[in-house]
């Protein structure tokens, strides 16, 4: 008896123990933690742990990445402040967010989002990373030069026996396949959808003709794909920032500060560089992060 009554004790403190962790987690203030999130792509990816490692080397703050799947579930999470930052690119909030189509300068699209995503959702956008990562329409390089494709209007003499292939969020947004059936006329054979990583995939190995791609990417040169030229200027600027929620920025306002000094730091070339080396060279996000980082003596 004394023996199952010792053991019934260490039950009981066990689990009172772990009772008043759970509780104590629970009753943790949030603000000693961030949560940075991220879309399902390496680009977006990369940043949000760029991102966690300053906030880390800068503070004493605990910072998780949680990846998302588009860019409606990862907004809604920082609205509603389960997530503190993500990146978004301006052009992204231009025309999916508050649904604008007329082509601005990057800085008038830039003003824009951050005064209305400020006024109506209490979310910072912060300043803007350097490079532009606007869509492109891409093809294999071997296909554009048998048929003298150099700009989206070629494309129209061939679409019609032409495969598209494109994440499923590019066929229904109105930045994408739908704005530029609207101002190309493009009536392709198929149009396929794929998760992100694998449209570049299926560019190459030829299971289809024209993919939707990012102009920072590192799978183009690495591919030999050729990005056309989009010659009616259909996409907008689709620079990247860091968006921070109100009540983060309000409770921690030195993340501002620590983000900020990745002001223009990034190129398109140093992107898709370092795009190149996680897609193609299985290097790690962290490990790419911190040596570019570390490059430009940020940490």
């Amino acid at each position: 008896m004394n023996i199952l009554l010792k053991k019934s004790k260490v039950v009981w403190l066990l689990i009172a123990i772990l009772m008043t962790t759970s509780i104590m987690a629970a009753c943790s203030p949030k603000g000693d933690r961030i949560t940075i999130g991220s879309k399902n792509f390496t680009e977006s990816r990369l940043l949000a742990t760029m991102f966690k490692v300053l906030i880390e080397e800068n503070t004493d703050l605990q910072v998780e990445v949680r990846e998302f799947g588009g860019t409606q579930l990862v907004f809604e999470a920082l609205r509603t402040g389960s997530v503190d930052i993500y990146p978004e690119y301006t052009g992204t909030a231009y025309t999916v967010m508050l649904g604008y189509d007329e082509i601005l300068t990057s800085e008038e699209t830039y003003e824009i989002v951050k005064e209305e995503f400020e006024e109506n959702y209490n979310i910072e956008w912060l300043e803007q990373l350097g490079f532009n990562n606007t869509y492109t329409l891409t093809v294999r390089r071997e296909m554009a030069e048998e048929l003298g494709l150099k700009t989206y209007t070629d494309l129209l003499e061939y679409d019609q026996d032409l495969i598209l292939g494109s994440t499923m969020e590019f066929l229904e947004r109105p930045d994408g396949y739908l704005g530029l059936q609207d101002v190309y006329g493009f009536n392709f054979k198929d149009e396929r959808g794929f998760d992100p990583g694998l449209t570049y995939m299926a560019a190459r190995d030829g299971h289809v003709d024209v993919i939707d791609a990012f102009a920072t990417d590192g799978r183009i040169p690495a591919f030999d794909l050729y990005v056309l030229e989009d010659d009616k200027e259909f996409f907008p600027p689709y620079y990247a920032a860091p968006l921070l929620n109100g009540e983060t920025a309000e409770a921690h306002p030195e993340l501002r500060e620590i983000l900020s000094i990745l002001e223009n730091q990034i190129s398109d070339e140093e992107m898709q560089n370092m795009n190149y080396e996680i897609d193609e060279q299985e290097r790690s996000e962290e490990q790419v992060a911190r040596e570019f980082l570390q490059s430009k003596g940020l940490i």
